[in-house]
């Protein structure tokens, strides 16, 4: 008697460094991005739509994440802006090749096999 096999395939995630344009990294201009205070799931999705084409958002992290004041942060890329902002938060962004994109809390690592 054999075991069935389930076969599961999922979406790779998006890979920057396939889509990105060499350039020498001392003419890459900064980015700039304005944050306001309030919800941050439509800010995010805002810039997520203008600089990396997503059609489709899957905010699978807590609707209430709040930005708490006006401030406009400056980094080296969107990939860059996008990562200072979700850390403070826990938040992990997956991009996909067809246009959507999820972020949902960062998975959480322990160390197994420890004791106290």
């Amino acid at each position: 008697m054999t075991t069935p096999v389930q076969a599961q395939e999922n979406c790779q995630p998006f890979n920057f460094s396939q889509t990105e344009r060499a350039a020498p990294a001392a003419t890459s201009p900064a980015v700039e991005l304005a944050l306001t205070a309030g919800l941050l799931q439509p800010q995010i999705e805002t810039l997520l739509k203008q600089h990396f084409a997503i059609r489709q958002l899957d905010w699978r992290a807590s609707p209430h994440y709040r930005w708490s004041t006006d401030f406009t942060l400056t980094a080296a890329s969107w990939e860059a802006a996008l990562e200072r902002v979700l850390q403070p938060y826990q938040l992990q962004l997956t991009l996909y090749a067809n246009h959507t994109a999820v972020v949902s809390p960062a998975a959480v690592t322990s160390a197994a096999g420890s004791k106290p």
